[in-house]
């Protein structure tokens, strides 16, 4: 039988050694207090270098008990680290960080790990609403660095969320052979 070189082969089972690449879309949906649908935008994301190691650890782990979605006023350019890569103490939408619906993340079929956040009337108002993030926390507060940013979005259109209204993201992240 051949020796096996340990380290090389669980590097084979870690999809993130074998280079797979992740990509996300976003479906926002804005919603008046009678139901109607105010703004739906369709997004790509950005996953931050921070995000690709949460990815690879989250394959092992229960690794996403905990995480939550922020929303931010900035209209920074999302990045893979820097400025642009996590949602700031200066741009964080106040009552906003909460936890992940409970039934995400799940998979969505055919590689696709799904996150969703619906944030109620009263929640994360806010009337320049331009991004969201995905953080391993929901404490009331922006982000010091991308530390804890998994993977961030900039919104096509700036949104306002009236304290009525109900704001809905659902984020698809798809992983896909390199």
């Amino acid at each position: 039988m051949k020796d096996i070189d340990i380290r090389r082969f669980l590097g084979k089972l870690n999809p993130f050694a074998a280079k797979i690449k992740m990509r996300g879309e976003l479906i926002i949906e804005l919603r008046g207090a009678d139901g109607s649908l105010k703004d739906k935008q369709i997004i790509r994301n950005l996953v931050t270098a921070q995000g690709d190691i949460f990815a690879g650890a989250a394959m092992y782990t229960s690794a996403y008990s905990g995480w939550g979605m922020k929303l931010g006023t900035a209209s920074t350019a999302a990045s893979e680290s820097g400025a642009g890569s996590f949602i700031a103490v200066g741009d964080y939408v106040s009552g906003s960080a909460q936890a992940l619906d409970d039934s995400t993340p799940k998979t969505g079929g055919d590689g696709i790990v799904q996150f969703r956040r619906l944030w109620a009337a009263g929640e994360g108002t806010d009337a320049t609403i331009n991004r969201v993030a995905i953080v391993d926390n929901t404490s009331d507060a922006g982000e010091a660095d991308s530390t804890g940013t998994y993977s961030i979005a900039v919104f096509s259109a700036q949104i306002a969320k009236g304290a009525s209204d109900t704001l809905t993201v659902t984020w698809n992240v798809t992983y896909e052979g390199a």
